[in-house]
């Protein structure tokens, strides 16, 4: 295989070739969307995972995404552009519908598509960040990176410890005790 000259640039990905195209308010409405769609796999992750060790950190997840959207929104604001409803596209459907499939063959299964949700959210992320953007609106970028970061370690330390069976055997361990 021969490799390719320094001077000649990569293809773009689909994602990049999707933003680099787009204004900065559009690409803000991209990043947004994207999270308004995370929001809605996270409901239906939750509606279906009983335990609660799992549902308060998704549940915190999910917080973190809606605030994402306010965020993304005061920026596409402040640049004039129409700030983003919390609604589904297309894409969002497609994403709930996987994850509420895969969340009626339990917790596990729910915590890997939103694995895939994350991984696909980080890699948006990593797009964005090849832009040029304002200081204020790259800092924002970069914080929300973080959160997605710290989304896909926990849920695939999640996956590969499963320690809502250890928070269930304690529990039940204590519900055994002598009176």
């Amino acid at each position: 295989m021969r490799e390719q000259p320094s001077h000649i640039a990569r293809a773009p990905s689909a994602q990049e070739f999707d933003m680099a195209d787009k204004s900065e308010v559009a690409r803000l409405r991209s990043l947004a969307q994207l999270d308004a769609d995370a929001v809605g796999a996270y409901d239906a992750a939750l509606a279906r995972i009983p335990e609660q060790l799992v549902r308060e950190r998704l549940n915190g997840f999910r917080i973190d995404h809606v605030r994402h959207v306010q965020d993304l929104n005061a920026l596409i604001h402040e640049a004039g552009g129409t700030p983003l409803e919390l609604r589904l596209d297309l894409k969002g459907t497609a994403m709930v519908g996987l994850t509420a499939m895969s969340s009626m063959m339990g917790t596990e299964a729910a915590l890997v598509a939103m694995l895939g949700n994350e991984e696909f959210s980080n890699r948006a992320y990593d797009v964005a960040l090849r832009f040029d953007w304002r200081p204020e609106v790259r800092e924002l970028i970069e914080k929300h990176r973080e959160d997605e970061r710290r989304h896909v370690m926990w849920i695939r330390d999640a996956v590969r410890t499963r320690p809502w069976e250890r928070a269930r055997a304690i529990a039940e361990e204590g519900s055994e005790a002598p009176a």
